[in-house]
């Protein structure tokens, strides 16, 4: 093993800047370096002329906006570099085709075509409302009010129709909601309509008695005239008041009547099955509703 001289002077150069003294030398020695104050960004690295100047026009090459080429030592990374920023400045250019400006503040014309770049139509009749198709029949200027909502809230077609979906869903929730409290009523309708007859019938079997007849009535009423789905719906189902009414005008031109003395069964209906009695008013009225 060849001794190297060198190492001799360690010791040396140790003991003339105080690292062999511990308790001598600079109170600074062995210290962190202390880091450049923050908010100072870090040196860019001196670049040299790269060689391929040389062939540059000399205004060119002593250009000062020219040495930011100076990081490109070599001649292929400068082509390098140009062809990826052409590439990027391609990209631009075409979402710049598809981008939307907003307009300023009262140009009328910049905001119609921001809003046709969105998608938003022009009328309130190009809204399809796919959703209400089955409204429209029953309540076209109901739908009508809600394409020109969407139009003036500057709604997309799929957002309109989102709004439709949802108006739909409501509907639906407040039919089943409504079907709901009809057939609760109509469950308890029986003891209703019984409560009426409590002057007339001082027997509370007399009483039920009456009250099935009036709904047998009033049932066969809805069906013969096809008011049942009109009176189903709405919130006149199972009102006492109005079974006892439809009732009377049954049995006075002739309708379906309970056999006397028949029972009252499960729902407030009689088990006996009913006896048609009808008139040649009844029968004519019948035929002019079919």
């Amino acid at each position: 093993m060849i001794f190297d001289r060198r190492w001799l002077r360690i010791p040396l150069l140790l003991a003339e800047d105080g690292g062999g003294d511990p308790g001598g030398g600079d109170d600074d020695a062995g210290a962190p370096e202390t880091p450049p104050p923050e908010g100072n960004p870090p040196a860019e690295p001196e670049f040299s002329e790269p060689g391929y100047f040389s062939q540059l026009p000399g205004e060119k090459a002593k250009s000062e906006a020219y040495k930011a080429l100076y990081k490109h030592q070599k001649l292929d990374e400068l082509t390098d570099a140009y062809l990826a920023e052409h590439e990027e400045l391609e990209k631009l250019k075409a979402n710049a085709s598809r981008s939307i400006v907003v307009p300023e503040k009262g140009d009328k014309e910049g905001a119609a075509e921001f809003w046709k770049k969105l998608g938003v139509p022009e009328n309130p009749s190009d809204y399809k409302m796919e959703a209400l198709a089955q409204y429209e029949k029953e309540q076209p200027e109901l739908i009508d009010a809600i394409r020109k909502g969407c139009n003036r809230m500057k709604l997309t077609p799929r957002q309109a129709e989102a709004v439709g979906e949802m108006i739909d869903s409501v509907s639906k929730a407040s039919a089943i909601k409504a079907a709901m409290t009809i057939r609760n009523n109509i469950k308890a309708q029986s003891d209703r309509v019984a409560a009426l007859y409590k002057d007339t019938f001082p027997a509370e079997i007399d009483r039920k008695n009456a009250a099935a007849e009036d709904i047998s009535r009033y049932e066969s009423f809805l069906k013969e005239t096809g008011l049942e789905d009109v009176i189903g719906k709405s919130m006149l189902a199972g009102n006492p008041q109005v079974i006892k009414a439809i009732s009377a005008y049954a049995k006075k031109h002739g309708g379906v009547v309970t056999q006397k003395g028949g029972t009252i069964g499960a729902g407030g209906k009689s088990t006996e099955k009913p006896v048609m009695h009808e008139s040649d008013d009844w029968k004519e009225f019948k035929e002019s509703r079919r």
